[in-house]
């Protein structure tokens, strides 16, 4: 491979790891909503040039995570009650309305990798890991959606899926025992293999409302301190 490519190739390597870095340290809260994130410094705390960082900061802010500021970097964007409120109400139109064009379409091939994506999503909640949550917990949800036929659709979702991540870290303690939450997975799962578009779609708005009512509820407290 030319040293041209090979310099391009690590540079999108550093910068999806540094990506990952970024993303969990907003999730997580380590980065609170309005800091200030300097590319050089946090390239010296991964141990890497600045180049890969802000790259990884120019998606981050592409996937509203982050916002750019004129010619002063970046900042984490405000998590309120006011953002989720907005994101969750364009998610309880859309993610239902995704199942409804997806489940018609599911083959076996797609009914098995939402199988897998289920089967993995048990043993994370029932383990407690939350970084593979986060993760485990999209890919059950898009191995449906992923279905729908609608680009356009499902880029949005994606934008708005990584903005409620921070905010679904609230629920995760307080929204019911592991295996009451394995099985509001479960019955989405069975409904799809049912092949009934309805009961998904009600089963996926019933999911966000208790998440939303759950958040809702922390946030309140959080604002109330």
């Amino acid at each position: 491979m030319p040293r041209g490519r090979q310099d391009a190739s690590k540079i999108l390597t550093l910068a999806g790891h540094a990506e990952s870095v970024l993303r969990e340290m907003i999730f997580s809260g380590e980065l609170q909503p309005g800091v200030r994130i300097y590319a050089d410094e946090t390239a010296e705390k991964l141990g890497m040039s600045a180049i890969p960082v802000r790259e990884a900061l120019r998606t981050l802010a592409s996937r509203g995570l982050v916002e750019a500021i004129p010619q002063r970097g970046f900042r984490v964007r405000p998590a309120d009650r006011d953002d989720f409120a907005e994101t969750y109400d364009l998610r309880l139109m859309l993610d239902p309305h995704a199942a409804l064009l997806a489940v018609p379409l599911m083959d076996e091939a797609s009914l098995a990798a939402m199988d897998r994506a289920f089967e993995a999503l048990a043993d994370t909640i029932r383990s407690g890991d939350t970084e593979s949550y986060d993760h485990d917990h999209r890919a059950f949800h898009f191995s449906i959606y992923n279905q729908c036929g609608s680009r356009w659709l499902l880029d949005i979702q994606a934008m708005l899926w990584e903005n409620s991540q921070r905010y679904q870290r609230l629920s995760t303690g307080i929204r019911g025992s592991a295996e009451q939450r394995i099985e509001e997975h479960r019955a989405i799962a069975d409904a799809c293999r049912l092949g009934d578009a309805e009961a998904v779609a009600a089963l996926v708005r019933r999911h966000l409302e208790h998440t939303r009512e759950v958040v809702y509820a922390a946030l309140s407290a959080e604002g109330e301190r």
